[in-house]
């Protein structure tokens, strides 16, 4: 029977919990998942996880929610700083986007496939922060194409592509692969140089 911890660890205890959550949704699905199952991985009695959260649902949001927080953190003031040209800008979003992305992994592919299970609340939260990654590339990119550093026939549809292909990395890389994580950012960040037809690209 999983050890009664004190309930004094909060924050340590609860970050855990989302830990070890992100490992089982990413391993085993969320839908066979249990509250019983986290537990247990934590070493902790379902009464604890129930004082830290109300069901599945919440953990599967706080998990969502902490990773999202901390890409935008990451990534956005990177796309918004003006001491930066737009083209460094993309090229140090693109390397943030796949570091965070192989990095977090299980998290990352918690908060996609499963977006159903999220109330109507939580799923506006999420697309809070979706959004302010998202205008932020697209503003960058509208702001190259002012500058002359890019030449796109369309920033919307161009910032919607970008993003997919960047999205999709964590379907396919894996570092033990031919390519390691260093040349796989070279790669991307030449692919979308093209796409945004930086001149040094042309």
């Amino acid at each position: 029977m999983a050890r009664k911890k004190s309930l004094d660890n909060g924050p340590v205890l609860r970050g855990r919990i989302l830990e070890e959550a992100s490992r089982l949704f990413y391993e085993r699905g969320y839908a066979a998942t249990s509250i019983r199952d986290i537990a247990d991985a934590v070493d902790i009695s379902s009464s604890t996880m129930y004082h830290h959260f109300a069901n599945k649902q919440d953990v599967l949001h706080a998990i969502v929610s902490r990773f999202m927080t901390d890409f935008v953190d990451a990534t956005v003031p990177v796309l918004r700083d003006p001491a930066l040209s737009p083209t460094e800008r993309i090229r140090r979003a693109v390397c943030l986007h796949i570091e965070i992305s192989d990095d977090r992994r299980p998290e990352l592919l918690v908060g996609n496939p499963i977006r159903y299970a999220l109330n109507p609340k939580q799923k506006e939260q999420g697309i809070k922060l979706q959004s302010a990654y998202h205008d932020a590339v697209r503003d960058t990119i509208e702001e190259g194409c002012r500058s002359g550093e890019f030449s796109v026939r369309d920033v919307s549809i161009t910032t919607m592509a970008v993003l997919d292909m960047l999205n999709g990395v964590r379907e396919w890389f894996a570092p033990s692969g031919p390519l390691t994580r260093s040349e796989l950012i070279d790669r991307y960040v030449e692919i979308v140089m093209t796409v945004l037809g930086a001149r040094s690209a042309r």
